[in-house]
């Protein structure tokens, strides 16, 4: 974890880099924007069906919660700044893929990744799973299904 003041220097820092990308959207996405003492929210909902939203709430007590993909990622610790507006830029180019894995079995689903590709060339993923008692991927003949969308502005 990082000291308080370090913390706090490089979220504001962060956050203003966020509120002056966010209007380059604002043509192709409702944006809302929600803070108080203790977070500070970015909801972005495309208007395009295809295209992914994204809600990324950065807390003060040093972790982060993400809505991307319709997946729910929540208590995450932030470990750096320097990937949370590549990330929210990548969303909007449509640069995110939802995998899950589906047991051919049972037709149940086994776990969901989401990765997203960033400009440089590094993927930011998290992931669940769905089935902790099931029997390994390797026995239920598990297949892998992606979601892929569409960028903001086409």
């Amino acid at each position: 974890m990082l000291p308080d003041d370090v913390f706090r220097t490089r979220l504001q820092a962060t956050i203003t880099a966020l509120r002056y990308w966010a209007p380059t959207v604002a043509s192709t996405a409702r944006v809302e924007e929600t803070s108080s003492g203790d977070y500070w929210r970015l909801a972005i909902t495309p208007i395009t069906p295809s295209a992914c939203p994204l809600e990324l709430i950065l807390h003060s007590d040093q972790h982060y919660d993400i809505f991307i993909a319709g997946e729910t990622y929540e208590g995450r610790p932030i470990d750096s700044f320097d990937w949370f507006l590549p990330l929210a830029e990548a969303v909007a180019e449509g640069q995110v893929v939802q995998r899950q894995r589906i047991s051919r079995l049972t037709g149940l689903q086994r776990s969901t990744e989401t990765l997203v590709a960033l400009a440089n060339g590094e993927v930011w993923f998290d992931g669940r799973d769905t089935l902790h008692a099931a029997p390994p991927i390797e026995d239920d003949g598990t297949e892998i299904r992606e979601r892929r969308f569409l960028p903001y502005h086409r």
